[in-house]
Parts: C-alpha cells; structure tokens; sequence
C-alpha cells in the first residue's frame, strides 16, 4: 500500500468513526427530545445504581481491611451511606431531578433579588435603574418557575439539548458524506510520492 493509498483509507476510515458516533448522538437526541421524562428516569436510576456499587465496593473494602485499619476506617459507614442515597435515587430516579434543578433555581433567584437590590440602591444615581429592576424581576420569575416546575423545567431543558443534538448529527453525517464523496474523486487524482 503506497502513501496515497494509506491515506485514502485513513481518512475513509476517520470520516466513518465521524458517521458511527454522529448515528449515536442523534439515537440520544431523539431520544431526549421525544422522551425527556423517561430519559430523566434513566438518569437518575443509572446514578442510582452508580451509587449502590460505590457503597458496596466500600463495604468490601471495609471487611478486606485488617483488624487495625477497620478502626479508623470509615468505610463501612460510608459504604452504608452511598448504598441507601442510591438506593432512594433508584426508587425515587426524579427526585435527584428535582434537588438540582431547585438548586438552581434558588441560585437565579439569589442572583436576580441581588439584581433588584442593587437596581434599587442605584435609583438616586442613575436613570439605567428601571432595565436592572425590570431585567431582575424577569429572572426573578425565571427562578421561581424552576423551584415550582422543577420535572418540567428539566425535561424542557433536555429537549432543547436533544433538538440541538440532532441538528448538529444530522450536519455531522452529511458533511462527513460529502468528504467521503470528494476522497474517492481524489482517488483518481495523480500523486506523487517524495523523491519521485
């Protein structure tokens, strides 16, 4: 095989890798744009799971452990700890959904109520006030919508990132046609090897 040759099929098989892992996120981008709630269960009962094999390797790790090291290991406990948080998650798969997403929430509304605060501090001295107060009220109610909607705000958010993923798969795979495209006319392009 020449270098023109290697090339050709390195290049080939780059552009295919490309295709193979263009396919799976578009499989994942539809899937989290047509099935958000059922992708949030998934996520929660695989980090669920996760959590329970942590706990019980540390219970191992705990028992493994000489007579000595067992006094001052923590293992055990937390071995314990991690096995019943996933164990809840697993039960409960939206429940971890809902701490971060209120999480953030609370975080925007801190955030926005700083923003008012400092809209209001700024009244006296400045005319720009009225955007900061109207601009903090919006994220202000942005936040609130989050804490209150947590499952839906999620699940928005996720389809959002699955619409997102299967444009730019679909992009990805039809890009990496057309270069497939112009390798084989290269084919039968003159090449010169160096020295020649």
């Amino acid at each position: 095989m020449n270098i023109k040759e290697k090339l050709i099929t390195n290049a080939k098989r780059s552009e295919k890798s490309i295709i193979a892992s263009s396919i799976l996120t578009l499989v994942v981008g539809v899937m989290l744009a047509i099935y958000p709630g059922n992708t949030l269960s998934l996520i929660g009962k695989v980090i669920g799971v996760a959590l329970m094999i942590i706990g019980v390797s540390q219970i191992v790790v705990f028992f493994k452990n000489t007579k000595e090291d067992r006094v001052a290991s923590a293992s055990f406990a937390l071995g314990i700890i991690l096995f019943a948080i996933g164990l809840y998650i697993f039960i409960n798969d939206k429940s971890l959904t809902n701490v971060f997403t209120t999480i953030i929430g609370l975080l925007i509304c801190i955030k926005s109520i700083y923003k008012i605060q400092l809209a209001i501090s700024l009244k006296s001295y400045s005319n720009t006030w009225k955007y900061n107060l109207v601009s903090g009220l919006i994220v202000l109610s942005m936040g609130l919508i989050i804490i209150f909607y947590p499952i839906e705000t999620a699940s928005t958010i996720l389809r959002v990132i699955g619409i997102i993923l299967i444009i730019s798969s679909v992009y990805e795979i039809i890009e990496s046609l057309v270069v497939i495209k112009k390798i084989d006319d290269f084919k039968d392009l003159p090449f010169k090897e160096k020295g020649e």
